[in-house]
C-alpha cells in the first residue's frame, strides 16, 4: 500500500524551511556551527522533493494536481536559486561550501533535472478550462421551474 502524504502541508513546510535557510546566508552564522546543518537540510529538501514529484506522478487525479505541480516547481526554482547563492560564496555559510561546491553542483543538477521532468509532466496534461458553467442554461431553466 503506497504511502499517503498531505503534499500541501508538505510543500508548506519544505517552502518555510528554504526560506530560512535563504534567510540564513545574509545573517552572520558560525560556519563550524551550521555546515552540518545545511548539508543535512538540503539532503533531506532533495529526497522530499522527489517524493512528492513521485507522489503527485502517481495520483494525477488529484483535484489540486496541476497547482502542486506548479508549487513544485516554485520550490526547486528557489532551491537552485539558494544553491547559486551558495555556489558563489555569499554570506560566511556561503564561503563554507566553496570547498565542497562539487556536491552543490549534483543538487543543482538534480533540481534542474526534477524541473525539467515537471515540466515534462505538465505538459502532456491538457491544460484545464474552467469556463465557470458548471450548469447548462437549460438545466438552470429546468431546475428552477416549479
Amino acid at each position: 500500500m503506497p504511502k499517503r502524504i498531505n503534499i500541501e502541508d508538505t510543500l508548506f513546510y519544505l517552502h518555510s524551511k528554504l526560506k530560512l535557510l535563504s534567510e540564513g546566508v545574509s545573517l552572520i552564522l558560525e560556519p563550524d556551527l551550521f555546515l552540518e546543518l545545511y548539508i543535512q537540510d538540503l539532503d533531506n529538501l532533495q529526497s522530499i522533493l522527489e517524493f512528492c514529484i513521485n507522489a503527485i506522478q502517481e495520483n494525477e487525479k488529484y483535484i489540486d494536481w496541476e497547482e502542486q505541480v506548479h508549487n513544485v516547481l516554485d520550490l526547486e526554482e528557489d532551491l537552485v536559486d539558494l544553491l547559486d547563492t551558495l555556489l558563489q560564496g555569499k554570506g560566511t555559510i556561503g564561503a563554507a561550501f566553496i570547498p565542497i561546491s562539487e556536491k552543490l553542483e549534483q543538487y543543482k543538477t538534480g533540481s534542474k533535472n526534477r524541473i525539467v521532468q515537471l515540466e515534462q509532466l505538465l505538459s502532456m496534461r491538457p491544460a484545464e478550462q474552467d469556463n465557470g458553467m458548471v450548469v447548462s442554461p437549460q438545466e438552470l431553466r429546468e431546475l428552477l421551474q416549479d
